[in-house]
């Protein structure tokens, strides 16, 4: 054999040895496409698609620092630190119904070093707060719906003193009309499995009722509702609160404007009983708020708040949103009267981290 005969050879049976392998071979199934995070952006800024469905997330939350100041005629200063963290998470999908959503928040709160465990009745509080429905039906605990509705109180970061509800167990239902919305809730009057108490709005101590003691019936709701319209760049609106317990009303009408960098709120309270679960006082109340856009970064705001026992207090701050995400707060007040206290001054410097 010749040595072309034998390269021939060769070749031939490496040809037959290479068939049979790639006969043999595992072809590698290709790859599924990853679906990656998709922007959602039907309800605002911030939300994202859960992978899979078509229920839109956001999640944010907020970092604080804040050291207070406070001072009464006659008795000596107290100084307090204070920090928190709060994490928030909401969620949202359409349905025939209506949007279908819900929010949760958790938070926790330290005072002066406090390293107390949770709702200890010390310094350090971990709390949650939560809601959901679908359309104008909303189940929740948080603050109470009618505080809501009214946009809070005045200008300022305080915003006075305009109601003792931020904290309850609801249902309530929203309706939207042109250019009017209105809303009609039943809130729990309970306080920790009882309606017996309530906290006195100067001393700040838990005082039996007895009132509520003698004649509360427990099983019944407190009743609330509202209504407001937006005229252009003003908006009016009016509210009342029934304490079932107490047999007593909270009424609140409002009218707030925010005209090129101005803005001004003027609120009018009025409750019959400083038992009141809603505005634990008895008689009337008014906050006249303003507010100006001095630079794009820079806000100043004032509030002053005025009952018709003479009591008064005036509250104003300085807010600066450093950079987007971080800000820092400056505010301060002064107040005297029966229902404020003998000449108090507070102040309060606020650094905070928000995503």
């Amino acid at each position: 054999m010749n040595i072309k005969s034998l390269l021939i050879g060769s070749a031939a049976a490496m040809a037959v040895v290479s068939g049979a392998q790639a006969a043999d071979a595992v072809v590698a199934a290709e790859p599924e496409p990853m679906e990656y995070v998709r922007v959602c952006d039907a309800y605002g800024t911030g939300f994202f698609y859960i992978p899979g469905t078509e229920t839109c997330l956001k999640i944010g939350g907020s970092l604080r620092f804040e050291k207070n100041y406070e001072k009464a005629k006659g008795s000596r200063a107290y100084y307090d630190w204070h920090t928190r963290a709060r994490v928030e998470v909401e969620a949202k999908n359409d349905s025939e119904w209506g949007t279908v959503y819900s929010w949760i928040r958790l938070q926790g709160d330290s005072y002066n070093n406090d390293s107390s465990e949770i709702n200890d009745g010390g310094g350090n509080q971990t709390r949650w707060w939560y809601y959901f429905g679908i359309g104008g039906l909303e189940f929740g605990r948080y603050d109470s719906p009618g505080t809501r509705f009214q946009g809070y109180g005045g200008r300022t970061d305080w915003g006075g003193y305009y109601g003792n509800d931020h904290d309850r167990q609801y249902v309530s239902y929203t309706a939207e009309f042109g250019g009017f919305s209105g809303f009609v809730a039943i809130e729990n009057d309970l306080d920790n499995g009882s309606n017996y108490n309530y906290v006195d709005p100067i001393t700040g101590q838990t005082v039996l009722n007895q009132k509520k003691a003698d004649g509360g019936r427990t099983y019944m709701p407190d009743v609330s509702a509202g209504i407001k319209g937006a005229f252009g760049d003003y908006e009016a609106g009016a509210f009342v609160g029934y304490d079932e317990s107490d047999e007593s009303f909270n009424v609140r009408k409002w009218v707030r404007g925010d005209i090129g960098m101005f803005g001004f709120t003027v609120m009018g309270l009025y409750a019959d009983s400083v038992n009141n679960g809603y505005f634990n006082y008895d008689g009337f109340s008014a906050i006249v708020g303003l507010s100006a856009k001095v630079t794009d970064t820079v806000t100043v705001a004032k509030d002053i708040q005025w009952w018709d026992d003479d009591s008064w207090r005036i509250i104003g701050d300085v807010a600066w949103d450093v950079a987007p995400g971080f800000s820092v707060l400056l505010e301060a007040s002064y107040g005297d009267g029966k229902s404020i206290g003998n000449e108090v001054r507070t102040g309060m410097l606020r650094f905070q981290r928000s995503f």
